[in-house]
């Protein structure tokens, strides 16, 4: 079984040589082409908290309209076997500007039983500028 698993990892990386060195060159004028909005993007807002076992947060804005603001928490469950154990309960919400200039939004939680997301289009609904995590309406929350 571990000569296959050296087998297929040697296998996967010549593959990934090959199309590297195979794929098609950009043009000289590349280099110099002109920069899209996409890359003028700029942090707006941002902050993140890591608290080990207590749990973490964070929230970033971005000046093309991305939204994202999670926390995570941990909460005492029982296993397969009803021991307590410590499990990672996820609440956040992200929003995007689509191309069509819609505004996209998904409010989420996860816990041992999944990922639970409500998504949803429009001005309202999801996480607003200036907003953080958890988000009244957002999945799973009260």
């Amino acid at each position: 079984m571990n000569k296959f698993v050296v087998f297929a990892s040697v296998c996967c990386v010549l593959l990934a040589g090959k199309m590297v060195l195979t794929a098609p060159q950009g043009s000289p004028d590349a280099a110099v082409a002109p920069r899209s909005a996409a890359q003028d993007v700029q942090t707006v807002r941002y902050y993140s908290e890591n608290n080990g076992l207590d749990g973490y947060k964070f929230t970033y804005e971005l000046s093309d309209g991305q939204i994202r603001s999670e926390v995570g928490t941990y909460r005492d469950t029982k296993d397969a076997e009803g021991n307590i154990v410590k499990t990672l309960f996820v609440q956040g919400s992200y929003s995007f500007v689509g191309p069509d200039g819609q505004t996209y939004w998904v409010n989420y939680t996860a816990d041992e039983n999944g990922y639970h997301p409500k998504v949803g289009t429009g001005p309202t609904g999801g996480i607003q500028a200036g907003q953080d995590a958890p988000i009244e309406g957002a999945a799973g929350s009260a």
